[in-house]
């Protein structure tokens, strides 16, 4: 498993977040799903073929339980790229989640008397495919598409869409619905396309775990480089704006610094003129450079 798997993986495990994007999607921000009403759930499952059995492993999926009684299971599934094949994937995952009701409520019926008469009680399986491209996904989103079919066929297939979500292009309507740091990943992508675009100035309350997942998207390490807090003093979270902020500044800080670099190796410049020209010590600016070779 990759470390931009696992970085995603982990963001959106937090019981906040999880439920943000629930409660974003499908009820329009409402408070609907709260964090303490989701139970995890091993996204993990197998299935035999022939002799041997095989694993499937989900991206993330808890229960979602209201006073004791399962009302859904949702997923998620994490794109980066496009995958043509992502309709058979999710069917599989959710087939996978009824047939375990399935089995669950032929053991609870065996446990009960013989002329007891009761209704099985199943609940919904959802599945979010969250992608985090940045270009369109114009490919399969239904099953038929998936599909070589005779058109005799269409009528007696049974269509399965996938919730396929482009977080870099939802509409700014729809992002203010988010509360949790899920609302900072969404500002991050859009802000990658549209330099002029607006971030949310709401502070982060997992940092460490986006600025892995940013790391895992762009490679960039200077995110580990930013503080976590505005100010040391008062202990506060940073905000996404300031977060940003302070890349862009180490991003134009790192580009002055190659341009001194290379008038000082053309001769055009002495150290300490190049260090008086960053408001650097001499020390300093050596440290600085010599980091700068070493990334």
């Amino acid at each position: 498993m990759g470390q931009k798997d696992i970085a995603e993986k982990v963001l959106e495990s937090y019981n906040d977040v999880f439920a943000d994007i629930v409660n974003g999607f499908v009820f329009k921000g409402k408070k609907v799903v709260k964090e303490d009403d989701l139970q995890e759930m091993s996204p993990v499952s197998a299935f035999k073929s022939g002799r041997k059995y095989h694993k499937q492993e989900r991206d993330v999926a808890k229960l979602w339980k209201e006073n004791g009684i399962r009302v859904a299971l949702c997923g998620i599934e994490n794109q980066t790229t496009v995958d043509s094949s992502m309709p058979l994937r999710v069917i599989a995952y959710d087939g996978v989640a009824y047939k375990k009701q399935l089995v669950e409520n032929s053991k609870s019926k065996k446990k009960k008397k013989k002329d007891s008469v009761e209704q099985p009680k199943f609940y919904p399986v959802i599945t979010f495919v969250l992608y985090l491209g940045d270009r369109p996904w114009n490919n399969n989103k239904n099953l038929l598409d998936v599909l070589t079919l005779r058109p005799e066929f269409k009528p007696f297939v049974s269509d399965y869409k996938i919730n396929l979500i482009d977080l870099s292009n939802l509409p700014d309507e729809q992002v203010k619905l988010f509360k949790s740091d899920f609302r900072s990943l969404i500002d991050w992508l859009k802000k990658q396309k549209d330099p002029d675009y607006e971030v949310d100035p709401r502070t982060l309350d997992h940092p460490d775990e986006l600025k892995q997942l940013l790391y895992s998207m762009s490679g960039d390490e200077r995110v580990f480089a930013i503080p976590n807090s505005s100010n040391e003093e008062d202990g506060g979270t940073i905000t996404m704006c300031e977060f940003i902020d302070k890349l862009e500044a180490k991003g134009e800080t790192k580009g002055q610094l190659k341009l001194l670099i290379s008038l000082i190796n053309k001769g055009l410049l002495t150290i300490q003129q190049a260090a008086k020209e960053m408001g650097m010590s001499v020390a300093k600016f050596k440290a600085a450079t010599k980091e700068l070779a070493t990334n």
